[in-house]
């Protein structure tokens, strides 16, 4: 069974024929997994009861093809082969005969329009383009790659049919700008439409075939030795290239067959999130590891040192577990773990420029210069004096470009106010100088950006006009550089894109990061807000509470400050707040709920506290929020646990609820261990709090699994396990103090100090527990330390 979707639709092997459900099916097949009420709203707008028409689409669905869709009550996604995403995977491990294969024709084409809704058509559309556009790039990438093997007629064969993709937009003027040469080098038949073409945007491009083919050949020299060794390597195999910068490591993974993926900073996962799909907004890290240990092909991943730190360690991580994917990295330093083969690069030697007399001993055998060289320019004056020789247009572009993970000929030129024409000139004078590859991918991009940061003015002014033509969820990096240079125009872009990635932080599970993010972003009320939360995820009550004190009362503010209040021990601000909250829109609603729950939960009110987790859970089912759902599920639990019933059943459901979050998980099996510890099943407590120990750590979750070993800690001390209970506080201290969680730390310490009987170390873990601000339980072990004191041999002489 397989669905069709390029050059129409269809699911192959079943009977089902209706447009709408095939539609669905295509839809959550491509974007993942989707709430029910988003795919209503998308799907049948004008529906009275958007919902139920989504069920009965579900229902026709499963009736034809059983198995195919799955469902967690709230959101609905498909599991099945497509040749849109076989397409797709061709594209990025660029195999272009694949590719060309499997694109029969263009996206949902021929397909029935009817019906469909403003936006759903907007989405079909979009889609359209864009795979139309990828299979473009990939037949002039490989246009490219042929001719510089001098493969000129081949090439622009390959050019012939990036010009005749069906389903594709007109092509912009950076595409003839690269296309017309290509064509010009293989003497095409379509050499003369194209120039036509191009002139309708005022450009002229002219030249020779030989002038045309000496610019296409081939400046890669040498590595064969590597290449072999590369090339040959077995599926699961990692490789480390180590060389200094200009020794070719870029120019060197450009060579083989793989996935390119350029190391990138910014958001967690930004290197990895080619890879990472629809996964990566769960942000669960094992969840992350899981999906990158059953993918294929082969990663090209350039230059370790500019990926983000979360790639990194996530890197790190699934070396150890072991993948299928052959695996390939760049780097200026030593291997971060160990790796099957080790390259060190070095400037090329006198046999492999055998054949370019007079090159060795104009570059030293340097690739950065020996590409200079072939090209017959200078290469004894340093990169910063050949820029200053550019043109003052093609000194901008290239400063441009060199801002950019990878070249975007359109989005450059709209930046700089360029016309075609300006374009063609600045970007013929930059391929001369060799600065760029003809895609714009700037040489020796390292080096070129050092040479643009030391111009900080020219840097700033470049990253707003970049800035300003970027979707808000990647411009925050060039806002920020261009910090001092931010108009009144500017403000609003600005304040949606410190939102939108602080978003995608708390969404990926790295709140600090979120922190820091907005501690510098121009002060609105929205960003306070988000700043706020992302402070209470972190567990910074304090200054969350203060960031809220200059906000308006609106029911999300309160909410947030109900939590707070409740969380720092002040139980009468958190219900006044909490129910100022109830009159908001859902999510403040949710949290209200939550927090007066909590409330009764403490003053041992478990009938109430049940009744409004419950509610709770509700509201954040109905927001597709999961871990929140998950977490309120388990507080209910709790609570009818504390009321004196059966609450296996409830614990049973959230951990259903939680699903594959292995840290929510990981909460909800630690309190049903003290559910059975207080109901005298030691035993059962003592299995459950050692399956929560595993699946916190598999979460990478620190100060659930510190709390985890302390309950088992605290468990063995009251049954005078002296030995085991040793053990498990020692663990609990030490994950404690990677989570930096001050409050947790001290309640640890204090445990320890009372096994072991050390003064000392309580006063200091009091201390600890002191800075929390929670009064509540800075009393509660201020009597517990007395007890302590009391009923200790110096206590006692006392």
């Amino acid at each position: 069974m397989r669905l069709r979707t390029l050059g129409g639709l269809s699911l192959e092997g079943s009977g089902l024929g209706r447009p709408k459900p095939l539609l669905l099916l295509t839809y959550l097949t491509l974007e993942g997994p989707q709430a029910r009420r988003l795919l209503g709203e998308l799907f049948w707008p004008d529906a009275s009861n958007p919902t139920n028409s989504v069920a009965v689409a579900v229902r026709q669905i499963r009736q034809a093809v059983p198995g195919v869709l799955q469902d967690d009550g709230v959101r609905v996604w498909a599991d099945l082969p497509c040749d849109a995403l076989d397409f797709e995977r061709a594209v990025r491990a660029k195999q272009p005969e694949a590719a060309f294969e499997l694109y029969q024709g263009a996206f949902l084409d021929a397909s029935e329009l009817l019906e469909w809704g403003t936006e759903l058509e907007e989405w079909a559309y979009a889609k359209r383009e864009a795979l139309a556009e990828a299979l473009r790039e990939t037949a002039l990438a490989f246009a490219e790659q042929q001719a510089a093997l001098g493969q000129f007629e081949r090439s622009a064969v390959w050019v012939e049919r990036a010009i005749r993709v069906l389903g594709a937009p007109e092509p912009d003027p950076e595409f003839w700008v690269r296309a017309v040469p290509l064509l010009l080098a293989g003497e095409s038949p379509l050499l003369e439409e194209s120039r036509r073409r191009a002139a309708e945007w005022d450009l002229k491009l002219e030249g020779n075939v030989e002038t045309a083919r000496a610019r296409l050949r081939q400046s890669f020299v040498g590595r064969e030795v590597e290449l072999a060794r590369l090339r040959h390597l077995p599926a699961g195999r990692w490789a480390w290239i180590k060389g200094g910068s200009g020794l070719g490591k870029s120019s060197l993974l450009r060579q083989l067959p793989g996935q390119l993926l350029p190391g990138r900073s910014g958001l967690p996962y930004a290197t990895l999130e080619p890879l990472l799909e629809h996964v990566i907004q769960r942000g669960d890290q094992a969840l992350l590891l899981r999906h990158l240990a059953t993918q294929e092909g082969i990663w090209l991943l350039d230059h370790w040192e500019n990926m983000d730190e979360e790639s990194r360690m996530l890197l790190a991580k699934l070396h150890d577990l072991g993948t299928r994917a052959t695996v390939v990295i760049t780097s200026c330093g030593e291997p971060s773990f160990s790796v099957d083969e080790r390259l060190d690069l070095y400037p090329l030697s006198a046999q492999e420029l055998t054949a370019f007399p007079g090159a060795l001993e104009a570059t030293a055998g340097l690739p950065s210069l020996l590409n200079a060289w072939l090209r017959s320019e200078p290469v004894d004056t340093a990169l910063d004096t050949r820029i200053q020789g550019l043109s003052l247009q093609t000194q901008r572009l290239y400063a441009a470009l060199t801002l950019l993970e990878s070249p975007d000929l359109p989005l450059v030129r709209q930046a700089l106010d360029l016309t075609a024409p300006e374009l063609a000139l600045a970007l013929e004078e930059l391929l001369k100088g060799g600065f760029v590859e003809p895609s714009g991918e700037v040489r020796g991009q390292a080096a070129a950006r050092r040479i643009l940061a030391a111009r900080p003015t020219i840097e700033a002014e470049l990253a707003l006009r970049i800035a300003r033509q970027l979707n808000v969820a990647v411009a925050l990096p060039f806002f920020q550089k261009a910090r001092a240079l931010w108009e009144e125009s500017d403000l609003r872009q600005v304040e949606k894109s410190y939102q939108a990635w602080a978003e995608q932080a708390l969404q990926r599970g790295f709140p600090l990061k979120a922190v820091e993010a907005l501690r510098e972003a121009p002060s609105s009320e929205r960003l306070s807000l988000l700043h706020a939360r992302a402070l209470e995820r972190a567990g910074q009550f304090k200054e969350a509470l203060l960031t809220l004190t200059d906000l308006p009362v609106t029911p999300e503010a309160s909410a947030l400050k109900g939590a707070l209040y409740w969380r720092l021990g002040q139980p009468d601000l958190a219900r006044q707040h909490a129910k100022v909250a109830l009159d908001g829109e859902d999510e403040a609603r949710a949290e209200a709920l939550n927090t007066l729950a909590n409330l009764d939960f403490q003053q041992g009110e478990y009938g109430s506290a049940e009744k409004h987790y419950r509610r709770a859970a509700t509201l954040w089912q109905t927001l597709g929020d999961n871990a929140r759902w998950a977490g309120v599920l388990n507080n209910r639990a709790a609570a009818l646990s504390a009321a004196g019933e059966d609450a296996e059943a409830a614990f049973s459901q959230a951990l259903q609820a939680a699903g594959d979050n292995l840290a929510v998980r990981a909460l909800t099996t630690m309190n049903l261990g003290q559910v059975r510890e207080r109901r005298g099943d030691l035993a059962g407590a003592v299995q459950a709090y050692q399956d929560a120990a595993s699946l916190a750590e598999e979460a990478g979750s620190l100060n659930t699994s510190a709390k985890v070993w302390n309950n088992l800690g605290a468990l063995y001390h009251r049954n005078e396990q002296l030995p085991e209970a040793s053990h498990a506080y020692a663990q609990a201290l030490t994950l404690a103090k990677k989570g930096g969680e001050k409050l947790l730390l001290g309640t640890i310490l204090a445990n320890l100090a009372e096994l072991t009987g050390d003064h000392e170390a309580f006063e200091e873990a009091l201390r600890l527990i002191e800075k929390s601000g929670n009064p509540t339980v800075v009393a509660r072990y201020q009597a517990e330390y007395q007890a302590f004191i009391a009923r200790s041999p110096r206590g006692a002489q006392a």
